[in-house]
This record gives structure tokens, sequence and C-alpha cells, in this order.
């Protein structure tokens, strides 16, 4: 259904609502959950503060509920612990795991919840050891009721770090205290992991999210367009809904650049495409089929996403084996996808010269002509970013 859908908030029975701004809607059939926000900081990357749950992601909204809505933290930790949020980039897990942290540092105060991305608990730990201070930092992390770990399937190899995590999580089981981690593989299949860590990351309940399918992302252009106070025609929302996204923040950017380019309705029709056909959408909304054109820059975050490193490293000096291959492939999506030059791309990747990027695009044709693997990269992302 793409006409302007009716509202209507639910909540779990037996859960308060916390807050005024803290809710539970659902939208044709799709659920979306209102996240505590951070009025100091804005939403990154133009995220809305919204949680929007399709099909593909209706388990997981239960146990998100109970760490976002209640105000009883035992209760959580009776039902999961640890709460395992497993899925690609893009899926929500950061978006959701920070929300967990400030709902909880705003009901019990802020010493009492704690963050960490894995690979900084590693250097927070050796920076402790270093400096003969690991017996305060353990107790100030053991000591807290939340503990949020991200990218745990990042968390360094070395026996130290990975035992300290595992006496970390049963010292704070064994205090009532409850622990969210974030991963994008499931925790059975972190082999080189300390076999004792694994066995308490499974013995809790994992939660699989995906990226949000056509259902979810119609929502998310409808939310993006009711908070800029864009106008757009059911035909438009399914044509900025359909094609796959790497992220929702790349979606919200799909509809900041529709408002940039003054592309509403205007009283005309501008397509007449079947609802909920995407083909035929694509096919009819020739009028603004040049804003889906991604840009570099986009092409570059999807990629730095997808490989798990940062814009920065991408675009950086080092010359590691896993770069060299990120930077020939957003060579070879560039060249495919827009109509910079060489040149022009090499200066959007760090001021390379353009001889540099027909060497990467030279490489990495070679290595889709034997290598399956990179094919499918290729492929995959080729097809986020259309």
């Amino acid at each position: 259904m793409l006409n302007q859908p009716v509202f209507r908030a639910e909540k779990p029975a037996d859960e308060p609502v916390v807050g005024s701004r803290e809710r539970t809607y659902v939208i044709d059939g799709v659920v979306q959950l209102e996240l505590p926000r951070n009025d100091a900081v804005a939403s990154p990357g133009g995220m809305l503060p919204t949680f929007v749950a399709g099909p593909e992601n209706a388990l997981a909204v239960a146990p998100l509920e109970r760490l976002l809505r209640s105000r009883n933290l035992a209760e959580a930790a009776r039902i999961f612990n640890p709460l395992v949020l497993v899925g690609p980039a893009g899926s929500g897990k950061s978006q959701l795991a920070q929300a967990v942290v400030r709902h909880w540092s705003a009901e019990l105060g802020p010493d009492q919840a704690a963050y960490f991305t894995a690979a900084d608990f590693g250097r927070e730990l050796q920076s402790a050891l270093a400096e003969r201070r690991l017996a305060a930092w353990r107790s100030g992390v053991r000591s807290r009721r939340l503990l949020v770990l991200e990218d745990i399937d990042r968390l360094r190899l070395h026996p130290a770090i990975q035992q300290e995590l595992r006496a970390t999580i049963d010292a704070g089981v064994e205090a009532g205290a409850v622990f969210v981690v974030t991963s994008t593989c499931e925790p059975a299949s972190l082999k080189h992991f300390d076999a004792g860590l694994v066995d308490r990351l499974v013995a809790g309940l994992t939660v699989r999210l995906q990226r949000p399918g056509l259902a979810a992302r119609r929502s998310i252009v409808r939310l993006a367009a009711t908070t800029r106070r864009l106008p757009l025609t059911a035909e438009q929302i399914e044509q900025l809904a359909c094609r796959e996204v790497a992220s929702p923040a790349e979606l919200v950017g799909r509809v900041a650049a529709h408002q940039a380019h003054g592309v509403t309705d205007g009283g005309r029709d501008r397509v007449r495409a079947a609802s909920g056909d995407c083909g035929a959408a694509q096919a009819n909304f020739t009028g603004d089929a040049a804003l889906l054109r991604p840009t570099l820059k986009q092409i570059i975050a999807v990629t730095a996403r997808y490989f798990g490193i940062s814009q920065a490293a991408l675009a950086g000096p080092s010359r590691r084996s896993s770069l060299v291959l990120a930077r020939n492939i957003v060579v070879h999506l560039a060249r495919q996808l827009t109509n910079l030059s060489y040149a022009d791309i090499g200066r959007g990747l760090g001021g390379r010269d353009h001889t540099t990027t027909m060497h990467g695009q030279r490489r990495l044709a070679e290595l889709l002509s034997r290598e399956p693997d990179v094919q499918r990269i290729v492929e995959e992302l080729d097809r986020l970013l259309r």
C-alpha cells in the first residue's frame, strides 16, 4: 500500500513506554522503533532516530524493545545475556547498540553503561597493563551494569585480550550485568577465538539483522521525506525505495538529493508505475534517472563499509593487499557507474594520478577473469550502488 498510511502506536502490554519520544509504531506492517536521542549530537550521516524493521527483521523487535523500553535491566539479564546482534554493515547494529547505551545511561546514570569497540577494548586493556593500572581498569569495566561491545569479530586474537573479555563476561553475568555484542558473523563461526569466549557468546541470544527490504525502504523514504517536509508521490517513494542500499543512511541521502534537485511532483504525474512493481518504477521514472547515478563519494563510502575499513584508509597511502583491492574496485565501479575520468577518480582517492588508477583498473580486470570471490564482491557492490 503506497498511499499515506494510518499511524498506530503499539507497545508491549507489560512494558511501559519510556519517555514521550520513545515509541513503537506499526505502519503498513513495518515496525518503527523510535530510539532515544542524543540532543547534544546531530544524527550522524543523516540517520533518522528510528529503527525501521521490515519482515526481514521482525524477530529482532521483541528483544530490542526489552532493552529500549524497559526500566528493569535485571529482567533483560534473565531473558537473554549476552544479546548478540549479527548482520552485515548497514543493517543497523551500531545504531541500535548506541541507542541501548543512551537509554540505560539515562535510566541508571552515565557511569553504569559502558560502550567499547572490540579494538578499543583491546587497546585500553594493553594500556592498563603497560601503565600498571590493570586492577583499577578492570574494576571500572566490571562495575558497569551494561556493557556494549561492537565488532566482536574484530577483537584481537591475543590470548590475554580474549581471556580478559571472557572473564569480564563471567563476572558481569554473575553480578546481573547485561552484555550487548555486535558482529558481522555468527559467534560460532569465530573459530580462532578463545573457545571459552565463544561458548559465552553462543550461550546468549543471537539476533540476525538484515539490510532493509523493500517494505522497510519505503518506510524510511517516507520518514526522511516527512522530516524534510518534502512532498513525494507514491510513485516517487516507490522509485526511490526500489533499489537496494548498503545502509539506511544511503537511502536518506537519496531523499536529500531528491530535495536538493527540486524533484517533487509539482502537480504533474511524472510516472505511471504499477504499485509495488519495482521494474516498472525503475523503467518509467526517467525524469530523475540522473539523480540515481552514484557519486564517487558514495562509491567510496559503500566500498569502505563493505570491506570494514575507514574511508580515510581507503584513500590513504597504505599498500596493504586488502586496501589495494578495495581501491581498485572503487576505480572499476566509478568507471562503470559514473562519467568520471581516471584523473577525477584519482583525485577523489587521495590525490592519485591517472596512471595509478588506470593500473588499478587493469589489475582488477585480471582478477575478475580468474577469481570468483572478487567477481562476487564486485557484483554485490554494483548491485548495491545501482
